[in-house]
Formats: structure tokens, C-alpha cells, sequence
């Protein structure tokens, strides 16, 4: 065969033309310029990313009439005899068909020989990790101590299979992936030196499928000339290697931004009528979704994407359409769904069901909105719409806890929120949690003792948000108490008592027996004495609501749909879901499982 391929005909003759490895050439240059070249060289990296090419780069610099230097001439006998792979002074091993130690014998007697005609000896050992543990053994004495002017070049994409003994006599350079701008530089100067007419936007998608191979985009451009000769279209490219239309994948996401399920739905039909699998068409949505939320985040930033200025400034523009909250939970959705294809019977209608769930997304909420919101629900419940009283003072971390006492109600984005404020009203008289509506309003005292601390409990709040600023109060004094209090309950609160109940009996016994010092700390926290009466499930709880656990296992299923009714009736339920712009999911009288 007379015709060459690209990747062997423009393979790099110097360091100048190597692409991508800019931390690896100039150590090279710089050891050959100080003459500190080790004898021993492991070149690590991915596939086609420039290691064979830099061991016969650094071996041409070497042997060179004019050298050693960083610059071989590329016309003497030696850089030419390197060139074509047929120097007597540079031999190379592929070390996956020599794998043993009568292999590597013959290595250790050929390197006692003087180099000649050329000026070292230098032997190139591919895919070293394949050798045997036997030959890495036999290797170390002549590694660590070969005679002069003689070096060894490794070059392996699987470093982490080679001995560590071998590893610590070797100058180690890890070559990296090429970036994509860097592969469509160098197949522009190809193709423009071969005569063919390609597009920009074809070049970087024979990049982006090449995966940071340079060896590998060659081979793949390569293909595409010998299809469609010296001039290729867009459709060319897509349809030889198979690609995912990036006109379509655009579809896709513009229609899940817009929310327009139908339109998204649609493309991805399109694109299993043309062949893509699920598989691939989620991987490259997922990496537009992420495209879309870097130009979110930093859209002047350069180098984080990938694309023609055309391109990137269209994603910029489809970005600034989606909140930035959005898009991370659609691409954490979609990735979900990727996971969940390689088990799926039907891998397509699976992506289709999660292209849909996209679209109907809703948007992510501000948290500073959602926090007004909740403060809103907060002053409503305790019927002070102004924020005014000792409500209205609550510390902001605060709030938030109270948050967690809202009802069986879902704002847009959120997940569902269990309470027992929903079906306060639908509840038997002798389980229900006094609603923070409800609380007893506590006179203040017109004068408080100068001794006394703040009362952090002084306001009306609902039970658990009580409860749950206690264990915070107690918290570094008494931490056992707090490991006790977790999981209780706040059934009822006055001026002289608190009744807790906790699920666990030697929770229970516990706060029985440190009683004295719950009382007192309780009466720190409110500011007066306070008694506390310690419930469990087994005894107290069982014996005080008795009548009410007859009623839960009584209820007719009209008597169910009546307290249902009355829980929706209820207007701090209805108010929390006008002021949370949520949904209720599920309305159930306290106490009943599912």
C-alpha cells in the first residue's frame, strides 16, 4: 500500500508541532539544553496523546549530527533513520507481544553495546505495564544502573500496573487529554495542507468525538475524506460517525426551557427515528445541560466551553431563558435517568418520560423568596399580618425551623412537607397539637427580675418549633438531655407545664431521672418555673389517649371524608397554601399511617 495515513503522515517531527503537551516538552527541552537527560523516561497518558511520538522526538534530539539539542535537523542519517523506524541505535519494544523474561534478557545484552553510529543507545519500550512481574525484575538491576549514553523510554496508558520499584527509577511525565480547540487547530492546518474543504462546525465535532485523541481525530477525519473526498458537508460528518445532530439536541433543551413538552418529545423522536440510542442521546444532553449552566454562572468566562463563537453565543442566549436553580435540577434529573438505562426494557420511552419531566419542571424557587414566604405564613398563623409583637423579632434561623412545622403541602420545586398543622382540626381532641394560632397568650410582666434571663420561648409558636429551641438552648449544657429530647414531641404547653411525649421508653426514663434539671432549665428558657411531665407511648400516652386511639380505629369512611372536609375548610391551611403557592398531597388524620 503506497497511501499513508494522517495520523503517520503528520505525526509530529519536533517539539514545535506537538499538541497539548506544553508541561512535558519544555521539561524535555530544558533537560537536553542543561544536559541532565535521566537514563530512564515514563511517558503515562491516554491513547493518542503524543507518547511514542515524543520518545522518537527526544531520540532524533539526541542523535542528531548537530545535537544533542532541542532542535533535530530532521536530514541527517540518524534524524531520517529515526524517522522511518529503522535506526540501529533506537529500538523499539512493543511490550504486549514480549511479555516475559527471556524478552527482556535480550534487552539487557543489547544495551551492553557501545551506540553506533549514532550517539546513544536508547531503547522504547510500548505499553510497558504489560509485562510480567518476572521481567519488571529482571529489568531493575540494568534500570537503575545501565552503562553510559544508553536510556529507557516507557510509555504506558496504565501506570498504575507497573511496580512501584520500576516506577521510582523512571523521570515520570503524564501526558493529558488534548483539548478540543487544540485537536480543530491542528485538523484545520491539515485539512487546509491536503486540499479539503470542511466546515468549522464538522471539525469540532470530529474533535468532540475524538475525546482528547489527537491520533484518533486524524483517524476519524481520515474516514470522512475518503467518503466524501475533497469537499464535506455538515450532513456528511453526522451521518459517518454516527453523531447525535447537534441542531437537534438544541431542539431538545430549548423545548425543555420553554417548557413545551410536546416540541421536546418530538425531537427526541426524531432522533430515535434516526438511529441514536438512548444511551448516547442522554450523555449528550447531559453535557449541553452542562454547557448551558457554565455560560449561566460565568458567562464571560473562556475556555469552559467548548464551540465556535457562533454556538457558544447561542447557548449563551438559551442560557439566560433558564434560572440557574433550574438547570442544576434538570441536570441532576436527567443524570438519574441516565443511570437507570442500562436496566430499563425500553431505554428510549424511558428518556422520552425523562425529557418530559424536564420540560414540566417548575422553577426553582429563590430561597430568600421562599423564606419570606414562610415568614409570611408565620405572622398569618399567629394572626399578626404586620410582623409586629415579640414574633415579629424572631431571629431569622429561627424562622427557618419553624418552617419545618408546615403542612401536607408542596411548593413549586419542593418536596412534600409532613405536619400536623393540615389536620388540626380533623384530629380527636385528646391527640391534637395545639395549633400556634391557638397557643394561650402569656401576659408579660411589667417589670421582669433583673436576674432573669431572656425568655426565648416568651412568643407563641407551633409545639415542634418550641421544642426544637429548647434542645438548641439546652444544647451545650445539658447534652444528654438534648440526645433524649430527639424525636419527642411537644404535646402541651401553659404557663406552668409542658407536656413532652418521646417514642422511646429509656429516652422516657432518662428525662424522668434527670427531671429536676429539665424543670430547671425549662424554667431558664421560659423565664418563670415550669413543671414538665414526661409521656411515652406504652404508658402515659396510651393511658391518656385511650379514647382517642378507640376513635382512630373506629372511623367509618364517612366520618374519614368529614374530617377531611373539615381539614380543607381549615383556614391556616388555606392560608399556607396561598402564601406558599403549594399544592396539598395528603390530608390524613394525625396518628394514621399510610
Amino acid at each position: 500500500m503506497s497511501y499513508q495515513v494522517l495520523a503517520r503522515k503528520w505525526r509530529p517531527q519536533n517539539f514545535d508541532d506537538v499538541y497539548g503537551q506544553p508541561h512535558v516538552t519544555t521539561a524535555l527541552r530544558n533537560a537536553i539544553r542543561s544536559d541532565h537527560v535521566p537514563h530512564a523516561i515514563l511517558l503515562t497518558g491516554p491513547r493518542g496523546t503524543g507518547k511514542t511520538t515524543l520518545a522518537r522526538i527526544l531520540a532524533r534530539c539526541l542523535n542528531c549530527e548537530k545535537g544533542p539539542t532541542d532542535t533535530p535537523c530532521g536530514e541527517c542519517i540518524s534524524c531520517t533513520e529515526i524517522a522511518a523506524g529503522n535506526s540501529t541505535d533506537v529500538r523499539e519494544v512493543d511490550a504486549a507481544s514480549r511479555t516475559g523474561v527471556d524478552d527482556v534478557r535480550e534487552l539487557i545484552e543489547a544495551i551492553r553495546y557501545a551506540p553506533s553510529p549514532g550517539k546513544h543507545r536508547i531503547f522504547v519500550v510500548d505499553e510497558v505495564h504489560m509485562l510480567s512481574k518476572s521481567a519488571f525484575n529482571a529489568l531493575l538491576k540494568t534500570l537503575e544502573e545501565p552503562p553510559p549514553l544508553s536510556l529507557f523510554v516507557f510509555a504506558t496508558t496504565d501506570p498504575d500496573k507497573i511496580p512501584f520499584t520500576v516506577i521510582s527509577r523512571c523521570q515520570r511525565h503524564d501526558l493529558r487529554r488534548i483539548a478540543v480547540r487544540e485537536i480543530v487547530e491542528s485538523l484545520t492546518a491539515i485539512t487546509k495542507a491536503e486540499g479539503v474543504d470542511i466546515s468549522q462546525q464538522s471539525l469540532l465535532a470530529i474533535a468532540r468525538e475524538a475525546d482528547g485523541s489527537l491520533r484518533d481525530a486524524q483517524t476519524l477525519l481520515d474516514q470522512i475524506i475518503a467518503f466524501g473526498g475533497a469537499s464535506i458537508d455538515d450532513e456528511q460528518v453526522v451521518h459517518i460517525l454516527d453523531l447525535v445532530d447537534r441542531k437537534l439536541l438544541l431542539a431538545i433543551v430549548e423545548a425543555c426551557v420553554h417548557g413545551d413538552a410536546a416540541a421536546a418529545i418530538e425531537a427526541c423522536a426524531r432522533a430515535g427515528a434516526g438511529g441514536i440510542e438512548a444511551k448516547k442521546l442522554g450523555e449528550k444532553l447531559l453535557e449541553l445541560l452542562r454547557d448551558l449552566l457554565v455560560l449561566r454562572i460565568a458567562p464571560n468566562a473562556e475556555g469552559l466551553v467548548d464551540g465556535g463563537d457562533a454556538e457558544i453565543a447561542e447557548l449563551r442566549a438559551l442560557s439566560e431563558k433558564c434560572e440557574e436553580a433550574r438547570l442544576r435540577r434538570m441536570f441532576r434529573a436527567l443524570l438519574k435517568e441516565q443511570e437507570d438505562l442500562a436496566w430499563a426494557p425500553q431505554p428510549f420511552a424511558v428518556l422520552e418520560m425523562a425529557v418530559v419531566r424536564l420540560a414540566t419542571m417548575s422553577a426553582g424557587d429563590d430561597v430568600a423568596q421562599l423564606l419570606a414566604r414562610i415568614d409570611a405564613l408565620e405572622r398569618a398563623l399567629r394572626g399578626d399580618p404586620a410582623g409586629g409583637g415579640s414574633g415579629g423579632n424572631t431571629p431569622r434561623g429561627e424562622r427557618r425551623k419553624a418552617a419545618s412545622t408546615a403542612s401536607s403541602t408542596r411548593a413549586r420545586g419542593a418536596t412534600p412537607i409532613k405536619g400536623d398543622t393540615a389536620t388540626a382540626e380533623a384530629t380527636p381532641k385528646a391527640e391534637r397539637l395545639p395549633n400556634a394560632a391557638a397557643l394561650p397568650e402569656r401576659a408579660e410582666p411589667e417589670t421582669a427580675p433583673a436576674d432573669s434571663a431572656p425568655s426565648d420561648g416568651s412568643f407563641d409558636a407551633h409545639p415542634a418549633v418550641v421544642l426544637d429551641r429548647l434542645r438548641g438552648f439546652i444544647r451545650e449544657s445539658h447534652p444528654g438531655l438534648v440526645a433524649a429530647l430527639d424525636g419527642g414531641k411537644l404535646l402541651e404547653r401553659d404557663d406552668q407545664q409542658l407536656r413532652i411525649f418521646t417514642p422511646e421508653p429509656f429516652a422516657a426514663q432518662r428525662l424522668r431521672d434527670r427531671l429536676e434539671s429539665l424543670e430547671a432549665v425549662c424554667s431558664e428558657f421560659f423565664g418563670h418555673p415550669m413543671r414538665v411531665r414526661i409521656e411515652t407511648a406504652e404508658a402515659d400516652v396510651g393511658a391518656a389517649s385511650g379514647e382517642a386511639a378507640e376513635a382512630k380505629t373506629t372511623l367509618s369512611a364517612e366520618a374519614l371524608r368529614e374530617l377531611r372536609q373539615r381539614a380543607l375548610k381549615n383556614p391556616a391551611v388555606n392560608r399556607a397554601v396561598e402564601i406558599l403557592d403549594a399544592e396539598i398531597v395528603e390530608i390524613r388524620p394525625a396518628g394514621h399511617t399510610r
